[in-house]
């Protein structure tokens, strides 16, 4: 029987909380298997290549180790390693088994079942190992940083890639070309998010490769910029492979130029795809025998790259929307980030508002929702559909990109406005990443609402939940327009009016439904009223067929589902809208 428990943040802020005075590296992606994850505690050599770990095995089972890795599994430190190995002999607890080409991992005896067995697991072998390894590092010469582990600090002297000034170039270049030039990652890139398979799809492909001839790794699209007399090159299409290779080259001992190790990652989730990378790769290349990977893959790896020679974005942009396929597609808000950076000026602002996006697009609810991607892509594009009395086309190609791109401008005019309306033409720049962050905070607190709460609760089954959907990208447009002023009442309004669909259709047809919240100009008596009470006076009246009528099919199941919302929710003020309810739904 398997005996572990899950590698995640919760189990790393635990242990931190033990050993104040040790760096602890936790790698634990979200959408990774446990047994890619592990949590280190450092030693008294300082250095990443000796920890204590904790990791899940292939057969789920939680073990707590000493690692001995990189070259301290080198003939010059066979001693040493032989020294701890002779330390522990008279300890039962203890047993030594393969790490690579040596016996390089030592275990510790013990059943993992809760988070205080691997805390107790993790203090025997730190009591035991943390004397002998001070002791070590005189004896032993421990003092010099491995140079696989440490910061990568070469001075990097770059050649240029190509002469030509045509304004786009095709070279053939193979990874040493690439490695020699100066590379950077732009702020519009998305960020870096390989997974565990597309990693190892990459290395089997690489050892693949044959020995005698080069090997074509698909296109890489470059623009070349000149910045204080300094030519980079930034990545259009190709980011996800080359900050690979370049951790597996970095793993294979590469003593080239490696431009792509200065890169910084400002998002979380990056960072933690480049440490659970590095370790995949690490594990990776302890089973590979083939001693000519390095020299192959820095000669014979060959791209076809396709090189802009123009400093216009716009240039960029075209090939970035349309050419980035390799690896991972671009999402619509990729496209926007980029899209609207383009109308940036100022480089600090562009930086500034890349992170921030790229922050906001990993932000999820509970359920692992993006709040950006329902605000955006689900709300207010079906608001602003309706507002114009168009219809809401949910599977439509780039429709989230093409919504909110800057709306054209007369140029001799500025664009002028500074409070933000849902369904207001979108300014390019800055102005939109405003918007979108103004509309996602309100997005967020509207989801806390109580009201929406119940709606998700009891309008999840069977077809209801295609109303429910419906009924709050509405709710989200009364929100957005009154904020917390009787919510309960404008629940009870939209809810009526969807149901008049439900009670009258045979079937839920999700475009249907759609169809009937455009045709219901719901959104724009919400628009139009300067106070609550006009909206409710108007939306009444639309209010004709009573769920009390239906009986004995999924039209009175889904009644029943509503009574339950509005029996629960007992704030109504409007001595009208009470009367409905009661006489609705009963007292």
């Amino acid at each position: 029987m398997a005996n572990y428990c899950n590698i995640d943040q919760y189990l790393y802020n635990y242990l931190k909380g033990f050993w104040v005075d040790k760096k602890l590296h936790g790698v634990f992606p979200s959408r990774t298997w446990q047994y890619n994850r592990y949590i280190q505690i450092s030693t008294p050599v300082n250095d990443s290549s000796i920890h204590y770990e904790y990791r899940i095995d292939n057969e789920w089972n939680g073990l707590v180790e000493l690692h001995i890795e990189g070259r301290y599994t080198q003939t010059d430190y066979m001693r040493f390693l032989r020294y701890l190995q002779k330390q522990t002999e008279s300890n039962p607890d203890l047993s030594w088994h393969q790490w690579g080409k040596c016996k390089g991992r030592c275990s510790i005896e013990i059943t993992i079942n809760n988070w205080e067995d691997i805390k107790n697991a993790f203090q025997k072998l730190i009591m035991f190992f943390d004397p002998l390894l001070t002791d070590c590092i005189d004896k032993f010469n421990l003092h010099r940083k491995n140079e696989i582990s440490s910061p990568y600090t070469r001075e990097l002297e770059f050649k240029e890639l190509t002469n030509s000034q045509e304004k786009v170039v095709l070279e053939t270049k193979n990874l040493q070309d690439l490695f020699s030039s100066n590379l950077v990652i732009p702020d519009y890139q998305r960020t870096y998010c390989w997974e565990d398979k597309n990693v190892t799809d990459l290395w089997d492909n690489l050892l693949e490769m044959p020995h005698n001839s080069d090997y074509h790794l698909g296109s890489i699209i470059l623009q070349r910029r000149t910045v204080n007399d300094c030519t980079l090159y930034n990545i259009i299409d190709g980011q996800q492979r080359l900050v690979t290779l370049t951790l597996i080259m970095r793993e294979l001992g590469y003593t080239g130029q490696m431009p792509l190790l200065k890169q910084k990652f400002i998002s979380k989730d990056a960072r933690l795809h480049v440490a659970n990378n590095k370790a995949l790769i690490r594990t990776l290349n302890q089973r590979n025998t083939d001693t000519t990977m390095l020299e192959r893959l820095s000669h014979h790896l060959i791209f076809s790259v396709l090189i802009l020679n123009d400093s216009n974005l716009d240039l960029a942009y075209t090939f970035f929307s349309n050419q980035n396929s390799k690896g991972v597609s671009l999402s619509d808000y990729d496209l926007l980030k980029a899209h609207h950076l383009r109308y940036l000026n100022i480089e600090d602002q562009a930086e500034h508002l890349a992170m921030r996006w790229n922050d906001l697009s990993l932000e999820c609810d509970n359920n692992g929702d993006s709040y950006l991607t329902h605000t955006l892509g689900v709300h207010l594009f079906r608001l602003r559909k309706w507002m114009r009395k168009h219809n809401v086309e949910e599977f439509q190609p780039r429709k989230v990109k093409e919504e909110f791109s800057a709306a054209r401008i007369m140029s001799s005019i500025p664009a002028f406005g500074e409070k933000f309306y849902f369904y207001e033409k979108i300014q390019g720049g800055s102005h939109f990443f405003a918007y979108t962050s103004i509309f996602v905070d309100k997005y967020k607190e509207f989801i806390r609402t109580r009201q929406i709460q119940l709606l998700r609760n009891h309008l999840q089954w069977e077809s209801h939940w295609k109303y429910a959907d419906i009924i709050e990208s509405l709710m989200f447009g009364y929100f957005i327009k009154f904020g917390h002023q009787y919510l309960s009442e404008a629940l009870f309004c939209i809810a009526g009016i969807m149901a008049q669909h439900r009670y009258s259709a045979t079937r839920a047809i999700f475009y249907k439904i759609r169809e009937f919240a455009k045709d219901s100009e719901i959104i724009m008596m919400i628009d139009q009223a300067s106070s609550p009470t006009f909206f409710f006076a108007e939306a009444i009246p639309y209010i004709r067929i009573s769920g009390l009528e239906q009986e004995g099919d999924i039209k009175e199941r889904f009644y029943r589902c509503l009574r339950r919302i509005f029996c629960e929710l007992n704030d109504f003020s409007d001595k009208t809208i009470i009367e409905k309810r009661n006489n609705e739904y009963g007292e």
